[in-house]
């Protein structure tokens, strides 16, 4: 199988697979959120763009390591994530994701091969358990999530222990909530203008870090990050980490169709899929 070709097959798999991440009136930062207490204003503005919505739909560019590659996917609210990697040049499908509530599909069109794990397996904290799509969803959206609880809202700012620290400049730096469960931790970082900039997870020694940058509007008063940076950190402190660039994203129905494996294709363990990831990824 051609190097290059096989380094997009497993893009899409290692994008998912390192996750292991009412309505209310929407607000537009029109200017930064500073003073003497700050952290307030800056959550409430996180929270006040958990806009609902059908399906988000977007162009994306995958980074793993030095391989940049293209593709789609379409965020299905509350219902599954769908990516796919496209092949260079000649452009057709060649991997793809599907995270349902329940499990995550994971496909190489290449090899004509595929793979099934449970979704509760992508995550270590129980208060998730059931919850998973939920979870996943706010750290694509750069949403704050309380496990076990759902979506935050302005009601469970109490709920976190904040900071502000100056900088050596004398300016405000991010404002930083953090969240204690029973046998982990979540730190969020809000910036100057009320925008989530990343979602820090830490359960025993592992770590997960989402980061977001470049919000776009999809429509009035409804925001969503472009830029996401993901980085895993293991007990044994061996990083993976990848990056995901959305481009034109829009807000409608989803046109995605699910995959339904032929006669043709085989089904293999996931520690298949995640060695042919790891090989890459060196």
């Amino acid at each position: 199988m051609n190097k290059n070709i096989k380094h997009i097959c497993v893009a899409a798999l290692a994008a998912l697979s390192i996750i292991l991440t009412s309505c209310h009136t929407p607000k537009v930062v029109t200017g930064t959120l500073t003073g003497a207490h700050p952290e307030k204003a800056r959550f409430e503005s996180v929270v006040g763009n958990n806009f609902k919505y059908d399906a988000l739909q977007s162009k994306v560019k995958y980074s793993l390591g030095k391989t940049s590659l293209n593709g789609k996917m379409c965020l299905e609210s509350g219902n599954r994530l769908c990516m796919q990697v496209n092949a260079p040049l000649i452009g057709f499908e060649v991997a793809r994701v599907e995270a349902s509530q329940k499990s995550v599909l994971l496909v190489d069109k290449y090899d004509k091969i595929y793979s099934i794990v449970d979704l509760a397996n992508l995550y270590d904290i129980k208060d998730i358990n059931g919850h998973e799509m939920e979870a996943l969803e706010c750290l694509m959206l750069g949403r704050i999530y309380i496990p076990g609880k759902g979506q935050a809202t302005s009601k469970d700012y109490s709920k976190f222990t904040w900071t502000t620290p100056m900088l050596a400049d004398g300016k405000q730096g991010y404002s930083e909530g953090l969240y204690k469960g029973k046998d982990y931790s979540i730190l969020y970082a809000i910036d100057e203008n009320g925008r989530l900039v990343s979602t820090l997870l830490a359960v025993g020694a592992k770590t997960a870090r989402w980061e977001y940058s470049d919000y776009e509007e999809v429509e009035d008063g409804q925001w969503v990050p472009t830029q996401e940076y993901i980085t895993i950190t293991n007990a044994e402190n061996k990083e993976i980490s990848a990056g995901l660039k959305l481009t034109n994203p829009s807000l409608g129905e989803s046109t995605w169709r699910d995959f339904e494996p032929s006669d043709s294709y085989n089904k293999v363990p996931i520690k298949e899929i995640g060695n042919r990831i790891k090989s890459l990824t060196k």
